[in-house]
This record gives structure tokens, sequence and C-alpha cells, in this order.
């Protein structure tokens, strides 16, 4: 079920627990982690800036679907995936360095081995099926 912008149904539910996710963790920032309220329009600069490079990269990338743009797609999709290994675990020796929050350190150790666990899901998955 799609509306006029191409969007479905499944689209506006992500969008919508998004938001609900990242107005809790805002919550849970502000009461919890001692922050005052001068970081609130930085997280809303942040989510503008992401939202205005993704409208940003499918009106200029995705021009027509066929098996040539798409592997390139696919390609540039995994060479940014092995720069951002390098780029993130680079980030998290930083925090060490700088003795950030302990907080900190775990949850991006955590969001790093998620998407490891991620990449080897879906390797074995695509490894299987091929």
């Amino acid at each position: 079920m799609k509306n006029k912008k191409g969007l479905s149904l499944f689209n506006y539910v992500f969008i919508a627990i998004l938001a609900v996710v990242l107005i809790s963790s805002a919550v849970g920032m502000f009461f919890v982690g001692g922050y005052t309220s001068k970081s609130m329009p930085e997280l809303f600069m942040v989510m503008a800036v992401a939202s205005i490079l993704n409208c940003i990269q499918h009106k200029f990338f995705v021009k027509e679907k066929d098996e040539r743009n798409i592997d390139i797609e696919n390609l540039s999709k995994a060479k940014a995936f092995d720069v951002m290994q390098i780029a993130f675990g680079i980030l998290i020796i930083i925090y060490g360095f700088l003795k950030a929050n302990l907080l900190i350190i775990v949850l991006a150790v955590v969001a790093y081995l998620v998407i490891f666990v991620a990449q080897m899901s879906y390797f074995t998955k695509y490894h299987k099926e091929m």
C-alpha cells in the first residue's frame, strides 16, 4: 500500500518508531546524563543534516534502476562500509584515550559489534543462497 509519494506503510511505521526512539533518547540524555538544554539544538541539527543528506543522496544517485547502477550502488556501499569500520574503530580508541564516560565507550563498542554481527549473518545467508 503506497501513497502518491511512494512511501509504504512500513516507511511510516519506521519513521514513527525512529521519532519515538530519538525523542526518548533525548529525554533520557537530559534527565539521566545531566546534559543541559544546550544539547537539544545540537541533536536536532544532526537529525536535520542527516535527513537533508539522505534526500540529496536519493535525488543525486538514484536515476535508473538498471543492473549497472545497482552494481555501482552496491560497490559504493561496500567501500563506504569498509571506511566506516576503520573510522568507527579509531573513534572508539580516541574515546578510550580521552577517558570519556564508560557508558559512551560501551555503547560505541556495542554498536560496532552489532554492525559486525549483521555483516556476518548476511554473509552466511548470502553464502548459503549462492
